[in-house]
């Protein structure tokens, strides 16, 4: 029976670890993360099959069996060549992983590699995150988690929402660690509030108690072929939801019929408050399919490796 290494590069946030590791603990399996550093220092490497978010590895991780799971494209200014790179000289793995289909066919790997499509969920328990109780007041007008930088352009979100409410006393709670250049222009700010990173579960639970929740997500690459979490998170919650019109924005609504007031680049130059009135809440019961026991299951990558990890459906 062998035990399952959750392999990732040490750098960004991948909240899809945590739902793999739960997802195989609660079927018995033995669950391990950590980087390459941690992988190699292990001395029953032969007991592991791991499971490798993807970095750029040209030499074949030591294990009988090994996914590459390609959750994003390469970032930077180098990033098309990084993913060519990655596409002939990363070592050949026993099975593919991919976000969704785009992200596939941009790495077009040509080999006789079988591959999964494993999309973006969210957790079980947000369906148990209460809503803000009738006539309770809002803690914020609008609230926004994520990532925060001009390499983004989420200043251009910050000032847009300064001039359309200069003269208001409407609030941006903003949740995650921003850019430090960027928390020291805004932070004096009359009607934002920057309250810092925190646990997933403290962040969606300010969500469920804002007023309208913000997804905006950038247009460039690599981001344009992923998936936008945390509009998947905010629709689970039963949000009222503005965001940005960026390719994924717009097909993540129209796949997964999201309500949402889709806007500007910037999202509040042009809304108003006939806008705002307009928008409809979600109804949770609608995306119980996201969760992330359901989409490992869809993916059918347990075709690849329950027997592997003895555990037979």
């Amino acid at each position: 029976m062998y035990k399952l290494f959750l392999l990732h590069p040490g750098r960004a946030n991948y909240p899809e670890l945590m739902a793999y590791a739960d997802y195989y603990r609660a079927r018995g399996v033995e669950v391990v993360i950590g980087t390459l550093s941690d992988y190699k220092a292990l001395e029953n490497k032969e007991a592991f099959l791991v499971w490798a978010i993807m970095g750029f590895y040209p030499q074949r991780i030591t294990s009988d069996f090994v996914i590459h799971d390609y959750r994003s494209l390469s970032v930077g200014s180098t990033a098309r060549i990084k993913d060519i790179a990655k596409r002939y000289l990363n070592a050949k793995p026993d099975l593919r992983v991919f976000q969704n289909t785009l992200q596939q066919n941009i790495m077009r790997f040509n080999d006789d590699v079988p591959s999964v499509i494993l999309p973006m969920g969210v957790p079980e328990w947000i369906f148990d995150v209460p809503p803000l109780p009738p006539n309770a007041e809002n803690i914020a007008d609008f609230c926004y988690i994520g990532d925060m930088s001009f390499e983004r352009g989420f200043n251009f979100v910050i000032d847009a929402f300064l001039g359309n409410f200069q003269n208001t006393e409407a609030s941006f709670l903003l949740v995650g660690k921003p850019e430090p250049r960027l928390y020291d222009r805004y932070a004096s700010r009359p009607g934002l509030v920057f309250a810092g990173p925190m646990p997933q579960r403290d962040a969606l639970a300010l969500v469920a108690k804002s007023s309208v929740a913000v997804s905006y997500f950038p247009y460039h690459r690599p981001h344009c072929y992923q998936t936008p979490t945390k509009l998947l998170e905010y629709a689970a919650l039963g949000k009222k939801i503005l965001c940005n019109d960026s390719p994924s924005n717009v097909a993540c609504c129209e796949d997964l019929q999201i309500n949402s007031i889709i806007t500007s680049s910037d999202i509040f130059s042009e809304i108003t408050t006939a806008t705002i009135n307009s928008a409809k809440s979600n109804q949770r019961i609608n995306f119980t399919q996201l969760t992330w026991d359901n989409i490992i299951k869809n993916s059918n990558i347990d075709s690849y490796i329950l027997a592997k990890l003895n555990i037979y459906a």
